[in-house]
């Protein structure tokens, strides 16, 4: 499937150029009461009027919103185009994190659980529920992978049902629920693994236990 994970949580994090852009907005106003009429009191010849200060505000707004557009614009664009850069190197730092990976493997089940619960009520609550509850290890690629299969299908689905017409809702909640299984059984899999790879951890250490030390009979 293909990964467009909304990254829950973290994952979608603002991106620089909107932040700049958003800033730029946000302080227009108090920028501009501070800076023109400072400008008028400072460019006024000594013993100007209040009238002949006032009159100054006009063409100093004029030169003000034109140096805050024009810095505003250079500044979000200069913030958008290192965007790709920015997002290649926290793509890298997440990448040596195992850490990251497993909590956004985690944030994205929570949230696929959920959305599947409010698409699909409970025609999916059992399955959603036994996905939710099993015994997840998102340290794991494999269950980072499945959750991102999970967290697809809910996109998906949520998509589809929103454009598709009401004879053919049943139909997609029907390709959900088989793909829910579908997932269900890949889990179980990757349990079934984990559990039989455990269980031989623990003969081995058992055995090289009794070879080293000997049982409680022959220490008697």
């Amino acid at each position: 499937m293909a990964n467009r994970d909304p990254k829950p949580g973290k994952v979608g994090a603002i991106l620089p150029w909107r932040i700049v852009a958003g800033a730029w907005l946000h302080f227009v106003l108090p920028a501009y009461v501070i800076a023109v009429p400072l400008a008028c009191v400072l460019a006024a010849p000594g013993g100007a009027s209040v009238e002949d200060v006032l009159r100054r505000a006009v063409p100093f707004s004029g030169w003000f919103l034109a140096f805050y557009l024009v810095l505003s614009v250079v500044s979000t664009l200069g913030a958008a185009a290192i965007d790709p850069a920015l997002r290649a190197r926290r793509d890298r730092r997440n990448a040596s994190d195992p850490r990251i990976a497993a909590q956004q493997s985690q944030e994205r089940l929570a949230h696929a659980v959920a959305e599947g619960l409010r698409l699909f009520g409970d025609s999916s609550a059992s399955m959603l529920t036994t996905i939710r509850k099993a015994q997840w290890d998102h340290g794991d690629s494999r269950f980072q992978a499945l959750s991102k299969d999970l967290a697809e299908v809910m996109r998906t689905s949520a998509a589809a049902l929103t454009s598709a017409p009401a004879a053919r809702r049943a139909a997609i909640t029907d390709m959900a629920a088989a793909s829910l299984e579908g997932l269900h059984a890949g889990l179980q899999a990757l349990l079934d693994e984990r559990s039989r790879l455990d269980e031989g951890d623990a003969k081995t250490v058992a055995r090289y236990v009794e070879t080293r030390y000997g049982t409680s009979d022959s220490a008697g």
